[in-house]
């Protein structure tokens, strides 16, 4: 074969494989897995309520207010281009799969260009590599729900792509462009703050070497990642909180210095675990049965490894990416043990660092076992690749996905959505407790796109005399909860129909929806805010009601609060009570609130059940 028809053979090889991975990562994307995971709909919900006054750069809680604690907080341009691509996508599950998997199919194709420049000139390193990105199940599991993680490492393997051409043409541009998406990684996920230093370090290093035109484009990249990330680093200084909130819960040291070296010594256990015995038990992070590289990859990874450090070049950088973020995913000491998903930034660098590995030993064999080798060298790579794709498929098609992501919820929104369709409008309630694992879930499927300040359902529970009311519904409802017999007596009483019923999640139930008529939800609701007495809205008072209705206010650690001149909580109030009702009129009223210590928080409820903090704008 000439070597023109070696080059076609091997570039329509990679369109080959490059074809395969993209299809692994879009089909069945509206079903695999069949719900999205609880931090995706918290980033819709985030970024549908994002205000327009909020500033470019700044920081919101992933989290609800009702979680009482804020381990992660998402940038604003972060948020800002959630939204974006969830207009595009028209909300619901095609929002989820948008974000996710097409960040999975961006990460592959960024992955591709850096294995290449990385293995030139070798195209059987190349297609190596290549292969092990196309088919990683490990890759492939995260793609389908990994999102700001997904996204994050996509950037990182731009940048690192970027680098290694510059550090081959000499380029400046390519120096800068290396550095920028480095500087925009650092708005994502925490795992890319790992490879913020590499441009100081590759300056160091090279400057000690004495090679000048290394320690140029270092700088360059150094110079537009500082550019880029100033803005988010200047908003950390003033709330360094946020920046040390997920350091901090998985810090080896927030148990003592003295078990710090324990908790290390049992991380790095689990890591040895995850790579040569078997994966996490978390069933998201994909098969916990097998390692989250195959023998083949790990093997040919180290191999590359070693060749690296043998023979120093540019592509030590990826190397270096891989141990930053393997170091990092050491020192996150998490229960039970290693987190398969927080380390999977390090993936595409190690599946390189394989292509790297197959270059060098295909390259040190003599010529006359280059041919033999190579082929049986080929021959186990296509096995791996298809027992990946084999382990892939078998996890997203697996029935126990359904719980392990939000499948029930899922079908409750379709359910909703369908009754809404067919039978009309009506204000859809929620027994929160009951009808299904986390009403965000369903929120987030069921709202429309864009900005909106509420949520577009309400919650609900279900008490031993009926539901609890919150306000008065102007049409029919639709009435979620637990399919038993309270709920069917309910809803008959009110003069409602089942219209739909789940299927059964084992160790839950299973829901059911009931559509209410609107005069007797109407009834059943004054019946039960008559029991409170109405507070008129006033000319003044920085309490906006939206709407008429039950407003819930509850006390994080102590606090005194008046509600239009009235004691509702701590001293002058009810003693000891740490939470309190009140039916307000739309309108303003004067809530003062006296915290008690810097640690005190008022959450306020409106009738739509879901909380906000009062007087603590999220995002800053």
């Amino acid at each position: 074969m000439t070597g023109r028809a070696a080059r076609l053979a091997a570039a329509s090889t990679a369109a080959g494989l490059l074809a395969a991975g993209v299809l692994l990562r879009v089909v069945n994307a509206s079903s695999w897995p069949p719900g999205p995971w609880l931090d995706e709909a918290f980033a819709l919900r985030a970024a549908r309520s994002l205000p327009a006054s909020a500033p470019l750069v700044g920081s919101v809680p992933l989290l609800p207010p009702e979680a009482g604690f804020v381990n992660f907080w998402v940038t604003t341009p972060w948020l800002r281009l959630v939204a974006a691509v969830d207009s595009v996508a028209g909300g619901g599950i095609a929002s989820t799969r948008a974000v996710s998997v097409g960040s999975s199919v961006l990460l592959l194709l960024f992955s591709g260009l850096l294995a290449r420049e990385a293995t030139r000139p070798s195209w059987a390193g190349f297609l190596g590599a290549l292969s092990l990105l196309s088919t990683s199940a490990w890759l492939l599991a995260t793609g389908r729900w990994g999102w700001i993680a997904v996204a994050t490492t996509a950037l990182l393997v731009a940048s690192a792509w970027a680098a290694l051409v510059a550090a081959r043409r000499g380029s400046a541009g390519f120096a800068a462009a290396a550095g920028a998406l480095l500087g925009l990684s650092q708005y994502g996920y925490p795992s890319a703050w790992l490879l913020f230093p590499v441009p100081a370090l590759v300056a160091g290093w090279s400057a000690l070497g004495k090679r000048r035109e290394e320690v140029r484009l270092a700088l360059v990249a150094l110079a537009a990642a500082l550019a880029l990330a100033a803005p988010l680093g200047l908003h950390y200084l003033g709330h360094p909180d946020r920046l040390l909130a997920r350091p901090r819960e998985i810090s080896p040291l927030k148990e003592g210095a003295g078990a710090a070296l324990g908790a290390l010594a049992r991380s790095a256990e689990a890591h040895v675990v995850r790579f040569l015995l078997r994966g996490d038990g978390n069933l998201r992070h994909g098969d916990p049965s097998r390692p989250v590289l195959p023998p083949a990859a790990a093997g040919l990874a180290l191999l590359g490894a070693a060749g690296v450090l043998a023979r120093p070049g540019r592509e030590r950088l990826v190397l270096l990416a891989a141990v930053l973020l393997l170091a990092g995913g050491l020192l996150a000491v998490e229960s039970p043990g290693a987190n398969s998903f927080r380390i999977s930034p390090a993936a595409p660098f190690l599946l390189v660092l394989a292509g790297l590995g197959l270059g060098a030993l295909l390259g040190a064999l003599p010529g006359r076992l280059v041919r033999p080798a190579g082929a049986l060298v080929a021959v186990t790579l296509l096995v791996t690749a298809l027992l990946e794709a084999r382990a892939f498929l078998r996890w997203a098609s697996s029935p126990e996905l359904r719980g392990a992501f939000g499948g029930p919820e899922r079908e409750l929104a379709d359910a909703l959505a369908a009754s809404l369709a067919g039978g009309g409008g009506a204000d859809v309630l929620l027994d929160p407790a009951r009808a299904c694992r986390s009403a965000f879930v369903v929120e987030a499927l069921l709202g429309p796109p864009g900005p909106r300040p509420r949520p577009s359902i309400s919650l609900a529970s279900l008490g031993p005399e009926g539901i609890d009311w919150r306000f008065l519904p102007g049409r029919d409802v639709l009435y979620a909860g637990a399919d038993d017999a309270h709920l069917g007596t309910v809803a008959a009483r009110l003069g409602g129909g089942r219209v739909a019923t789940g299927v059964e999640l084992p160790g839950w139930g299973r829901w059911a929806v009931y559509r209410i008529p609107a005069p007797s939800a109407r009834s059943a609701a004054e019946r039960t805010l008559s029991a409170f007495p109405r507070l008129p809205a006033g000319a003044g008072g920085e309490l906006w009601a939206e709407a008429e209705g039950l407003y819930t206010f509850q006390a994080r650690e102590g606090l005194r609060a008046t509600l239009d001149g009235i004691p509702i909580l701590g001293p002058g109030g009810p003693e000891g009570r740490s939470s309190a009702v009140a039916l307000l009129a739309k309108g303003r009223h004067r809530l003062e609130v006296e915290p008690a210590s810097a640690s005190a928080r008022l959450l306020l409820v409106p009738p739509d059940g879901f909380a906000v903090r009062h007087g603590e704008p999220e995002t800053r």
